[in-house]
């Protein structure tokens, strides 16, 4: 079965989830909770289960479907080189991950994977919602399938419209950023997690220009070296948020919360999903050592 099947959609992450649980019995998915169109949110995990834990997540926006993708390919080859006992870009995995535990959310918001893959109607009950919205090309909707933008509703100065219109032009994702933080069942899933497990860092693929942004708590002398090491992998250009994108996002809010770094890769999106891993991979597997 290839992973690079196209167009990405939940059933296929169904499929991939069933796939890499059957080749690799020491591998587990777990499910953080549901979609508010009632989908599964899955979660990967490999490791040891008293190992120092990393995150991984992808698919903020459904426009993030390479993203994802290459998440369950990286799960694959970190699966695959710890049940041949070989390396991947020179690392013994078997060995690493006696001490580490490496947990992977490929798809935060498959709802809006459906919605760019099949229009209005992949937001089932919400597709009255999203046909209203008037958006000229679903397939870049950036929201959950009731107009959220998730990567703006945690509760890091979080305010429902994050941008101004003179600030939408430079914002990915400048849409309704929620009533409230957590307001949506999948931001809520994953800040439960994150509050349950004590990562010692997380890292956010998305699509984007070729840019390495990191957010950390400011006692944390380490934090820019570990940025500039991993851009330095991926020949990413090291850069920091500022106001308004900072408002309600992920990163900010699990470096406040977690007081640990988080690292935000956003690899081209023009490029394939097999290449956009092949871009990530070296910095994906060295988050896991640092």
């Amino acid at each position: 079965m290839s992973v690079w099947e196209a167009p990405f959609s939940h059933a296929q992450s169904k499929r991939l989830c069933a796939h890499l649980l059957a080749k690799y019995p020491f591998a587990a998915v777990s499910v953080l909770g549901s979609t508010v169109g009632g989908r599964a949110i899955f979660a990967l995990h490999v490791g040891a289960v008293t190992g120092a834990p990393v995150l991984y997540v992808s698919g903020f926006s459904g426009r993030d479907a390479a993203g994802s993708l290459a998440l369950y390919r990286f799960f694959d080859c970190v699966c695959r080189a710890v049940s041949r006992d070989t390396t991947l870009c020179g690392v013994k995995l078997r060995r690493t991950l006696q001490s580490r535990r490496l947990v992977v959310v490929p798809c935060l918001n498959p709802d809006g994977v459906e919605i760019c893959r099949t229009g209005a109607l992949g937001a089932g009950v919400y597709a009255g919602l999203v046909g209203r919205a008037g958006a000229d090309d679903l397939r870049a909707w950036p929201c959950n399938a009731r107009g959220v933008a998730l990567a703006h509703n945690f509760a890091y100065r979080h305010t429902p419209h994050p941008f101004s219109a003179l600030e939408t032009a430079g914002a990915r994702d400048a849409c309704y950023a929620g009533p409230a933080p957590e307001s949506e069942t999948e931001t809520a899933a994953l800040a439960r997690l994150c509050r349950h497990t004590p990562f010692r860092q997380a890292v956010l693929l998305r699509g984007g220009d070729g840019r390495l942004f990191w957010n950390a708590p400011k006692d944390l002398t380490d934090a820019p070296l570990m940025a500039r090491v991993l851009a330095s992998a991926g020949d990413f250009a090291l850069s920091q948020k500022g106001e308004p994108l900072l408002r309600g996002s992920f990163p900010a809010w699990f470096a406040e919360t977690l007081r640990a770094p988080a690292f935000e890769l956003a690899v081209s999106d023009a490029q394939p999903p097999k290449t956009l891993w092949q871009t990530a991979q070296e910095a994906l597997l060295l988050a896991a050592l640092l």
